[in-house]
């Protein structure tokens, strides 16, 4: 795909789409927004060439290969927590609606990560040896997410992002990889279980966004799937 503006109309929806998606009127997201209770637009077009990336700010598509779009991108996943925040909203007042959605983030989350520890990968800043949680990393981790889901990096980055379970899944894979590959920059995989690292980059691929032409060279994706691909096919 060497086309951004095509990136965008297949994964994502305009303002006006997403508001049909959801089942809600434009002034309805936009205060949904406003109010901090679903995520932000992962991208915003202003003009034929610029894009901003929540991720990875202001970009130029200097190749000019199609016209963009102007307009906010929201991915069409964040309808279903969406429609849970505007009825929330519509029951409470804002500031009870805000505390009610945070806490249905923070369970989610916590639950997810619980799951992810035991059979994933080892979050030493969030349980000990025996698995109890350590109360002081468990919030720094819900506090940095909680804003990265409401600025929208979620939302460009996951690739199924319906779910806290997905989001988290997502992230702790690329944790994982990470650790492993010293974030793709390791050459040396005589000693590793190439199988299981193979399988590993496999899930993570399963689970991140292809990334757009202007982001993807920049991207996790990039390092730590194909890179890491072909560091491992010579082996």
């Amino acid at each position: 795909m060497n086309s951004t503006q095509a990136y965008l109309d297949q994964y994502y929806l305009n303002q006006t789409q997403f508001a049909l998606r959801c089942e809600l009127s434009l002034q309805d997201i936009e205060e949904l927004v406003d109010a901090q209770l679903i995520p932000a637009p992962s991208y915003q077009i202003s003009d034929s060439r610029h894009c901003k990336s929540v991720v990875f700010g202001e970009l130029i598509d200097s190749d000019y290969v199609e016209e963009l779009k102007a307009g906010i991108y929201f991915h069409p996943a964040a309808a279903t927590w969406t429609r849970y925040a505007f009825t929330t909203l519509q029951r409470h007042p804002k500031d009870e609606a805000r505390a009610i959605v945070k806490r249905r983030f923070v369970e989610e989350f916590v639950r997810a990560l619980t799951i992810k520890n035991s059979n994933t990968y080892r979050l030493e800043d969030c349980f000990d040896a025996a698995g109890a949680a350590i109360a002081a990393g468990i919030a720094q981790r819900v506090n940095t997410n909680w804003q990265h889901f409401l600025n929208g990096i979620f939302s460009l980055c996951v690739a199924k992002p319906d779910s806290i379970a997905n989001i988290v899944h997502k992230e702790i894979l690329q944790e994982k990889l990470s650790a492993i590959t010293d974030n793709g920059k390791r050459v040396d995989y005589q000693n590793e279980d190439l199988s299981a690292l193979k399988k590993l980059i496999d899930d993570y691929a399963n689970s991140t966004m292809p990334f757009s032409p202007l982001e993807y060279p920049r991207s996790s994706r990039k390092r730590l799937v194909e890179d890491l691909r072909k560091t491992l096919s010579v082996l």
